[in-house]
């Protein structure tokens, strides 16, 4: 029998006007301190640690599997032994993507019509980065740049009752 369904807090969810008090801004290029609410009267503000506290779920969840279609080997595993926060959640998710890709990844992931996007994802980021360029040029081409700017998060959905939860990520608007 599937557990139940657990209903995610609304910062994790897909933008809703209904149900999201406000638009979330969440560059998984970024560290997290980089997320921002993007709404009126205070656009751009920096989510607070109480809002980033905030448990990820309306019952306590210690294990989170988010799975992200596009390559299936990229699972983000959120562990927490006293209770996933939204925090957790951003930071798996900002973890996952920012680990350079191993020879084979860049061999199969990114065909040969896509490589000088990827570069070019892959410079933009370098420069836009909170800390010195000349080190993240040094670590080489990450996960997040194989997105090619898709890399704004848009969400979790979870296509079954009980099962994964699916990483949605999209360009700006």
């Amino acid at each position: 029998m599937k557990p139940p369904a657990l209903d995610l807090h609304w910062q994790l969810l897909p933008y809703q006007p209904r149900r999201s008090k406000h638009p979330l801004h969440f560059d998984i290029a970024f560290p997290i301190d980089s997320i921002k609410f993007k709404d009126y009267p205070h656009p751009n503000r920096p989510l607070s640690s109480t809002d980033l506290d905030k448990p990820a779920a309306n019952e306590m969840m210690t294990k989170m599997v988010i799975q992200f279609e596009a390559v299936s080997d990229w699972e983000v595993c959120v562990k927490r032994k006293e209770g996933i926060r939204c925090r957790d959640v951003f930071e798996a998710i900002y973890s996952t993507f920012n680990i350079p890709l191993t020879p084979y990844e860049k061999r199969t992931l990114i065909p040969e019509g896509n490589r000088e996007l990827c570069e070019e994802a892959f410079r933009l980021r370098c420069n836009l980065a909170p800390g010195l360029t000349a080190v993240e040029k040094k670590q080489g081409l990450k996960r997040v740049d194989v997105l090619m700017h898709c890399t704004l998060f848009k969400g979790l959905t979870q296509p079954k009752s009980g099962g994964d939860w699916v990483l949605n990520l999209g360009r700006s608007t």
